[in-house]
């Protein structure tokens, strides 16, 4: 569903900007921790060797199935009037549902003010919907954009609409909450050629990288200033260790935890009552790795708390190194693709651009958590269209009898 958008032939401006990222997120999750125990503090590194190499390996095939020659495809066409309504209808969705959305932001920090973080209730669903719709919308205008013609106000408004909500949740929240918002606007806004870079512009995104990274654990309490301090802050979001000590992780009885992450939000697990665990005060949810670790895990029986994931190990429990090798290069060739599509006016850019968000944290994640969403918000998309179609027709429709009437 898309409008004009470049042809296969010509350059992807995000490629090798959203590469150099995926590096940064493998910098800070994966070698970052091994860098100051070995260099900066002269310690023993808990991580071995052969797991760094392993994801030395892991990133080489990443970036060579990113990099493998591809065609665009164009997807298909709709009538201008349908898109551009469509697009207008997301503009003022998006503006609508700020309001609810800021509020419940708000009202979200203040009840986790003075409480540890991973120690409060999660959000509650009704919650949770306003605020995913507010940034489906959002993200929907941008794909579809085009502020050459509409002006950048537009535009400029929409990211700030989106961000606000989402900012202050992460203030005593997770830091994903707020590079959810910032992140896709900052992929579209490279792939559709709207930034240029520079050596100011690479200054200014190196600074929103670390406002993502330690504003919320600033905000929540994180001390890292100090050697101990620094030490536990990066280990604890290291996870290449992580993978090492699980390699041999027993999963008898339970469902290949990748099959289980990939089909999470198209199948039914809990109401099917298999492939399901307990924890977190959560009863029958989908068996994703990260759960899984959590409940092997003494003391995390709080919501959000534990070890994380890391999707070589996702890959490594499916299949060995072969599986850690292939699905690597398939990883990055599907990553490729995505930059290709949000490079192009569309109302699924900004699906895409979610998806390249949560590519970015899958070295400490899923990599089912990349794609599970895809289902859902395609179908959505064409159901906001199909609302539209109704409207125009339903207008066209009166606006025909008016005019039998005044000819009448």
């Amino acid at each position: 569903m898309h409008v004009h958008g470049p042809s296969s032939r010509q350059r992807t401006p995000g490629k090798w900007f959203f590469l150099f990222v995926f590096l940064f997120a493998c910098l800070l999750f994966w070698w970052l921790p091994s860098v100051l125990f070995r260099l900066v503090f002269h310690l023993p590194d808990p991580v071995e060797d052969s797991a760094i190499a392993t994801s030395y390996l892991a990133l080489a095939m990443f970036a060579a199935g990113y990099l493998l020659p591809g065609r665009g495809r164009a997807g298909s066409q709709l009538p201008r009037v349908l898109f551009d309504a469509s697009a207008e209808f997301s503009y003022r969705a998006t503006i609508v549902i700020a309001v609810p959305a800021t509020a419940i932001a708000a009202l979200l920090w203040y009840s986790r003010v003075g409480v540890a973080y991973g120690m409060a209730d999660p959000a509650p669903t009704p919650f949770q919907a306003v605020l995913y719709t507010h940034l489906f919308f959002g993200f929907m205008y941008l794909g579809a954009a085009v502020p050459e013609k509409h002006g950048w106000r537009r535009v400029l408004t929409v990211v700030a609409l989106v961000t606000l909500p989402r900012l202050i949740d992460s203030l005593n929240g997770g830091r994903f909450f707020l590079a959810q918002a910032i992140v896709p606007a900052a992929l579209i806004a490279v792939a559709r050629g709207w930034i240029r870079f520079s050596a100011k512009r690479i200054l200014q995104f190196a600074a929103l990288a670390l406002i993502i990274v330690f504003l919320p654990s600033v905000t929540r309490g994180d001390e890292y200033f100090g050697r101990e301090e620094s030490l536990g802050f990066f280990a604890a979001g290291g996870s290449l260790r992580l993978f090492q000590d699980n390699t041999e992780l027993n999963l008898n009885g339970r469902c290949p935890p990748l099959l289980v992450s990939m089909t999470a939000k198209a199948i039914p697990w809990g109401a099917m009552g298999v492939c399901v665990i307990d924890v977190w005060r959560l009863k029958s949810i989908p068996a994703t790795l990260d759960r899984i670790l959590a409940y092997n895990e003494p003391g995390s029986d709080v919501q959000g708390t534990g070890p994380g994931s890391n999707f070589l190990l996702e890959l490594y429990l499916s299949g060995g190194m072969t599986a850690v090798v292939a699905g690597s290069a398939l990883f990055g060739f599907s990553c490729r693709r995505f930059i290709g599509w949000i490079g192009k006016r569309s109302l699924f850019a900004g699906i895409w651009a979610e998806c390249l968000t949560r590519a970015l944290f899958a070295p400490r994640g899923n990599l089912g958590y990349v794609f599970e969403r895809i289902p859902s918000l395609v179908l959505a998309t064409l159901l906001v269209v199909l609302v539209v179609w109704a409207g125009l027709l339903l207008r066209s429709g009166a606006a025909s009898s008016r005019a039998v009437e005044v000819q009448a």
